[in-house]
C-alpha cells in the first residue's frame, strides 16, 4: 500500500507543469537590480550569480572589476529610462532586452558634467535558490554625450 501511495503521489508531482517565471516578476528583478546599482553597491552581490560578466564598454567585466568600474565614477545622481522591453522566460530563466537611456550628474576633476547615454541591452537571468538572479549583462552604448555643467577653478 504504501509503494501505490508513493507512486501516485510520485506520478501526480512529475506530472505538473512547472509555473513559467511572469513579467512581473522579471520586471521587478531588473528594476531592483539598477537600483541596487545606482544607490546601494554593497547588495550587488544579492543580485547576480557568482559567475556573472558583463559586456560593457567592448569590454568583459568580471562582477568585482565591474563593481570597482561603477565605483570609480563619482554620481552625484542617476536617472533612467527603459523602452521597448521584451521579456522571454520559462520556469528557470529570464532573457530581457530593451533600449536604455541614462543621464548622470558626476564631478570630475574639471567639475560637475551631465554624462547621457543611449544603450542597446540585453541580460540573461536564472532562478537561484528561488530568486531570480542576473548571470549575464550587456551593454553597447550607441549615443553619448557630455555637458560641463561647472567649472572647476
Amino acid at each position: 500500500m504504501k509503494k501505490l501511495l508513493f507512486l501516485s503521489a510520485l506520478f501526480i508531482f512529475a506530472c505538473q507543469t512547472p509555473t513559467k517565471i511572469s513579467e512581473e516578476e522579471v520586471l521587478e528583478t531588473f528594476k531592483t537590480f539598477f537600483l541596487v546599482l545606482d544607490k546601494d553597491l554593497d547588495r550587488f552581490d544579492t543580485m547576480v550569480t557568482d559567475d556573472f560578466f558583463i559586456f560593457e564598454n567592448s569590454r568583459r567585466y568580471s562582477k568585482d572589476e565591474f563593481i570597482e568600474f561603477v565605483k570609480s565614477f563619482d554620481i552625484v545622481s542617476s536617472e533612467r529610462k527603459f523602452e521597448d522591453i521584451t521579456i522571454d522566460s520559462d520556469h528557470n530563466s529570464a532573457h530581457i532586452s530593451l533600449k536604455q537611456y541614462g543621464e548622470f550628474i558626476v564631478n570630475t576633476p574639471e567639475g560637475k558634467a551631465k554624462l547621457e547615454f543611449e544603450w542597446l541591452e540585453s541580460t540573461y537571468a536564472v532562478k537561484q535558490d528561488g530568486k531570480l538572479k542576473f548571470k549575464f549583462y550587456f551593454s553597447e552604448a550607441i549615443n553619448s554625450t557630455t555637458t560641463a555643467l561647472e567649472i572647476q577653478e
